[in-house]
């Protein structure tokens, strides 16, 4: 009983510690393996975990009862813990991607190795109340401390990603070295206080717990794969493959309360005309507007459920500017990209979702479709969102970026114009370019081309 009580308390312990190593793994990030970055080797390094599971599974099959044994409750609790530990090794192995289900067999595993334990030891004739809540007490209290989600959340620097592993354009080639850039961003735990004392450059703040992780999570995906579009349309066109963000019309996402065509306008209708000009953008549809005086009705066009209707909606004052006429909805533009060739994307555990890469990817596609490429021989890095027609939007995590940056040893970071200098509270020393446009990144390339 002792060499399996060993094994199972060998593995609560390991448990513990690769949770703590897992929290601030991306401080190895500049390690590389020939060109597999510190984020690739994860996806082999996060296998190890398998090692718990199989403790408890070893240390269940030397705790088993004997033979013939008419301990009926102790046999299941421990064939309990072996089939359990054996599911959550065997996923852990075949698909580490599998969170929620690998988290819920440990758990299981955990609470079946506990009561295997605590059995085993009262049929033994051990004083086993104690210890019982001995190892209740402290590993709830090692669990509450590095996993229970406060209501802030923290922010840390997180890794670099080879872009030209992570996405790669059928008929293109790998020519420079591009590398992305992610932070790591998710709710604070206790322990996380700690980690911004002893390391450097670890924001916690204040979260908004109206979304569950899951919506958060969800939203995140979504972002990356309208980047991915985005981005891919973006660089298409460029190299003169495609037509890029197409847009597809003006659609209203809700109407305020107080607005004037409450029972006029619904969710989901597409406006296609406003006072008789036609507009496909909500950009169009603000510069019509803006000659239209509060108060004056306009005749609008629209499309529902495939219906073409004619309404007469009338406007009133913004709230921000009471010259200002509106008719107190949200709208949002919906666009189609472009895509004339396939892109195969790579996935990474760490890396859920955000938009931040795709200033970054359509730099990469463009290198991959370019004879000679366009890094010039620049070690290159860069973050920031892609618009349609090629700007580059502002991100999150700037400053933390900038220091993941700085330590893989990067020639050149390109950022958002407007975050430059936060950035460079993450990496003063970091050659930090603004750039405000796709075309901002290409030109300084092309004029600053790196000698053999």
């Amino acid at each position: 009983m002792k060499a399996a009580r060993i094994l199972y308390v060998i593995g609560y312990g390991l448990f513990g510690i690769i949770a703590i190593l897992g929290e601030i793994i991306w401080i190895a990030d500049p390690i590389r393996i020939g060109d597999y970055f510190w984020i690739d080797q994860m996806e082999w390094l996060v296998k190890l975990l398998a090692a718990i599971p199989f403790l408890w599974m070893i240390g269940a099959w030397k705790l088993r009862p004997e033979r013939g044994s008419k301990q009926l409750v102790r046999r299941i609790v421990n064939w309990l813990v072996q089939l359990s530990s054996l599911a959550a090794a065997l996923m852990i192995l075949v698909n580490a991607y599998q969170l929620v289900l690998i988290g819920v067999a440990l758990g299981a595993a955990w609470l079946f190795t506990l009561l295997d334990l605590t059995l085993s030891e009262r049929d033994a004739g051990v004083s086993w109340r104690l210890r019982l809540l001995r190892r209740v007490v402290v590993i709830t209290a090692t669990a509450g401390i590095l996993f229970w989600p406060t209501a802030y959340q923290v922010t840390t620097p997180g890794f670099t990603f080879n872009m030209n592993r992570y996405a790669q354009v059928e008929g293109g080639a790998e020519k420079g070295n591009i590398e992305g850039v992610l932070v790591i961003d998710r709710p604070a735990f206790p322990i996380d206080w700690v980690y911004a004392r002893m390391f450097p450059h670890i924001a916690i703040s204040k979260r908004d717990t109206t979304q569950s992780i899951g919506e958060q999570l969800q939203a995140a995906h979504s972002q990356r794969v309208g980047a991915n579009e985005v981005g891919s349309a973006v660089a298409f066109q460029r190299v003169g493959i495609g037509q890029g963000i197409i847009p597809t019309g003006v659609y209203v996402l809700a109407i305020m309360k107080d607005s004037p065509v409450v029972d006029l306008l619904k969710p989901g209708d597409q406006i296609t005309a406003v006072g008789g000009k036609a507009v496909a953008t909500a950009a169009e549809l603000s510069e019509v507007m803006s000659d239209v005086a509060p108060g004056k009705t306009l005749n609008l066009a629209i499309k529902r459920d495939g219906e073409e209707l004619k309404i007469a909606a009338m406007t009133k004052p913004s709230a921000d500017d009471a010259e200002r006429a509106v008719f107190g909805i949200q709208i949002e533009d919906r666009v189609h990209a472009d895509l004339p060739r396939e892109v195969d994307y790579r996935s990474y555990l760490v890396y859920q979702g955000g938009p931040s890469h795709g200033a970054i990817l359509a730099l990469t596609l463009i290198d991959q479709l370019t004879p000679g490429g366009v890094t010039y021989g620049n070690q290159v890095a860069g973050t920031g969102t892609i618009g349609a027609d090629g700007t580059v939007g502002l991100i999150g995590g700037i400053e933390q970026k900038a220091y993941v940056v700085w330590r893989s040893g990067a020639d050149v970071f390109f950022v958002p114009d407007e975050q430059a200098e936060e950035a460079r509270k993450g990496a003063p020393a970091l050659n930090i370019v603004p750039v405000r446009t796709l075309d901002d990144m290409l030109n300084w390339l092309r004029t600053h081309p790196v000698s053999d």
